[in-house]
């Protein structure tokens, strides 16, 4: 009966995309095998969440050595189980934030059932979903990492590849940038993809891949010309494949590669030769993916008042949450608060209101950075600097002028080549307006238009060409 209930709930998921009635009729079969799930509502929600912590603490109390002496399950009963679950787990997280607490129940489930049973083939899977969720939640990141590196091994363990890449995607996307450097996640990645790929997994696969070929080289400061050809390879493959939701999201980075290289008339508007944002249907992925890349955009091309406006719907924040967000979520947070400090600076009416909202963000960056993150000391220099610039003190210029200095060189020596020019971009704009200082800002401006140019930022320079004509041409502006 197994084999004929989960291809009746595939072709009701997935050919018909009836995500509700998969979920009611998978519900009503895994009653009599003793796995009960509450109704909505706040009681739902509540048993998932002691749910939640129960299991968090059931896995860090668990030794290596009890992990090491698990057994594979091979109880038909168990494995029908495991099957159902594993499918109620997708279609619940399909269908929405409604049935979120019955989301969280089927992965504690599954881990639990590990624990107790022995191995099944998704168990490291659920076991690195656990860790997301431990960060999502509770936003313990110490012990996210803990249960993360549980699920790797786990997964190295496991004999089945099947699964790999949903493991990797859960762990290098979401979890892991917070303690181990970016330049250690391409070969793991580049595995997770080839898993996908092998087992059938394309939909975790091509979601690697717009993580490998695109958004970690973004964030990790590689030349544009390499990340906007990798967009337009990447989109392509996933058209072949048909697949719908991957090539959308990273169309929007492709349009952002093209406006910054100058190749599109449009500077912040996502709109040419990848996408047309005014003729997009959004849905929560492409929407999170469209703010993020606008928000990009609109700093870099000195948009701040939209930049830091961009409205962030609910379904946004789940993604874009900084502890249990994907990794493009530190770019995004770092030019979010960039453009609130800078609107602090420029309109003074409103200064208290951005700069409280750039805190909140600011902060969340110098805990992470405590926390031994490896990779965000160069936003918190840039923001350190843009903070301090807007402090009043008598010995302000002295302080601030280290502090910009300090976020150029470190952004420099981590390779991080558009961040370097845009703390020179912002020094020079508070030598130019705050201090008076024409030659020195001057000299800042063409250090950020000559990292601009090598970075591959064509339409950037020519905006900065633009802005700063009459600063350039040896004038003066008092």
């Amino acid at each position: 009966k197994k084999d004929v209930y989960l291809a009746q709930l595939h072709r009701t998921a997935y050919a018909e995309l009836r995500y509700e009635d998969a979920i009611s009729l998978c519900l009503t079969i895994l009653k009599p095998l003793g796995c009960k799930f509450p109704y909505g509502g706040p009681t739902g929600l509540i048993k998932a969440l002691i749910s939640l912590r129960q299991t968090i603490k059931i896995v860090k109390q668990t030794s290596m050595e009890r992990l090491e002496s698990l057994s594979v399950v091979s109880a038909s009963s168990k494995l029908a189980l495991a099957a159902f679950l594993n499918g109620l787990n997708e279609w619940t997280y399909l269908a929405g934030e409604k049935y979120i607490f019955i989301n969280v129940l089927t992965v504690t489930k599954m881990v639990q059932m590990t624990l107790q049973y022995g191995l099944f083939d998704s168990s490291a899977t659920f076991i690195a979903y656990l860790g997301m969720l431990t960060l999502l939640v509770m936003e313990d990141v110490d012990t996210a990492q803990f249960i993360g590196e549980r699920a790797l091994h786990m997964q190295k363990r496991n004999s089945v590849e099947l699964g790999k890449a949903r493991t990797y995607a859960f762990l290098y996307c979401y979890v892991f940038h917070h303690l181990k450097p970016l330049h250690d996640f391409s070969k793991p990645l580049l595995e997770a993809y080839q898993s996908g790929m092998r087992t059938g997994d394309k939909s975790h696969a091509l979601w690697i891949l717009c993580f490998h070929h695109v958004f970690l080289p973004y964030v990790s400061g590689k030349p544009l010309k390499l990340i906007e050809e990798q967009c337009e390879v990447s989109i392509s493959q996933m058209i072949e494949l048909k697949e719908e939701e991957q090539p959308a999201c990273l169309r929007c980075f492709w349009q952002l590669c093209l406006n910054l290289m100058g190749v599109s008339h449009n500077t912040v508007k996502l709109k040419g030769k990848a996408m047309d944002e005014e003729k997009v249907v959004f849905t929560k992925a492409l929407h999170a993916n469209f703010v993020a890349a606008k928000t990009i955009a609109c700093s870099l091309f000195g948009e701040y008042e939209l930049g830091a406006h961009l409205d962030i719907k609910k379904g946004d924040k789940q993604i874009f949450k900084f502890k249990g967000g994907a990794l493009t979520g530190m770019a995004f947070f770092f030019h979010r608060a960039l453009s609130l400090y800078a609107m602090a600076r420029k309109n003074k009416r409103k200064k208290g209101k951005y700069m409280a909202r750039a805190r909140r963000i600011h902060k969340e960056y110098t805990d992470s950075l405590e926390k031994k993150n490896p990779n965000i000391l160069h936003y918190v220099s840039i923001l350190n600097a843009e903070l301090g610039a807007l402090e009043k003190r008598k010995t302000r210029e002295e302080s601030v002028c280290k502090l910009y200095n300090d976020a150029i060189a470190i952004s420099a020596r981590g390779g991080y080549l558009p961040d370097a020019a845009l703390a020179q971009e912002r020094f020079a704009d508070f030598l130019l307006n705050e201090v008076g200082n024409t030659v020195e800002a001057k000299y800042h401006i063409e250090g950020a238009i000559q990292r601009y140019t090598n970075w591959g930022a064509i339409g950037v320079v020519e905006h900065l060409h633009n802005k700063y004509q009459c600063v350039l041409v040896g004038s003066s502006k008092n």
